[in-house]
């Protein structure tokens, strides 16, 4: 049977394999003493994440002393169904031989991610994070769609989306560098709403409150701030 700090501090065994050394996964009820229990038994250079609302600055303060440092603050938005968007026709459903190309976009177009702007992580294995990550979305491992912008035979952004109990999520959402400028990203996130919208009780996407170009597009398309959070890293 699990203790108390097993199922609340908990290896995040995807993470773990990319990176290449333990990360885990910090439950925002865990009590310091139970992180500090964990840690002192951890593996050297090991990686601990967890996530504060912008408001608990009393918690923020207790995973400091710990060694936790604020290293993104994350803006959650939400928007109601209706009224759907206009669905752009050269967004299509990802298939398997676009994995690569998905996987290609995902690891050079995340350079505001919380692993990027992590000071102690390596830049390289954070590109190598979202690239597989988004590889895995692309090949129908993780969530339930990728939709694809396409120019030619030539994938120039992607959106993976979530399934969220009654709700869809955007989980990653990217366009190539040479793509950008040319309203692929909009057209990627009317298509989710158009086609998500009638199959939700609502919309959500996170993003990050220093990223101005992405807020300002997706309350151009109804989206509404919902919540804030830092994102907390703690390195062994």
């Amino acid at each position: 049977m699990p203790t108390v700090v097993e199922a609340r501090i908990a290896e995040d065994g995807w993470l773990t394999q990319v990176v290449g050394r333990p990360v885990h996964r910090v439950d925002p009820r865990c009590t310091a003493g139970d992180i500090a229990s964990h840690v002192t038994d951890a593996a050297g250079g090991s990686i601990y994440y967890t996530r504060v609302p912008t408001g608990d600055t009393a918690r923020v303060s207790e995973l400091a002393r710990l060694g936790f440092e604020v290293v993104d603050c994350g803006v959650t938005l939400s928007r109601h169904p209706d009224p759907p968007e206009v669905d752009p026709a050269q967004v299509i459903s990802a298939r398997p031989e676009h994995a690569e190309q998905v996987a290609r976009i995902g690891g050079a177009a995340f350079g505001m991610s919380r692993f990027h702007l992590d000071p102690h992580m390596d830049q390289s294995a954070a590109d190598a994070i979202k690239r597989e990550w988004a590889r895995n979305c692309a090949q129908g491992g993780r969530g339930v769609a990728t939709l694809i912008a396409l120019s030619g035979d030539r994938v120039t952004g992607f959106l993976a989306v979530l399934r969220d109990g009654a709700d869809h999520v955007i989980d990653l959402v990217a366009v190539d560098g040479g793509y950008r400028g040319r309203g692929i990203g909009r057209s990627l996130v009317q298509a989710f709403v158009a086609r998500f919208g009638p199959l939700s009780a609502e919309l959500r996407v996170g993003t990050q409150a220093a990223n101005i170009t992405s807020l300002r597009m997706y309350e151009h398309l109804g989206f509404r701030i919902q919540s804030t959070h830092y994102a907390m890293h703690l390195h062994t």
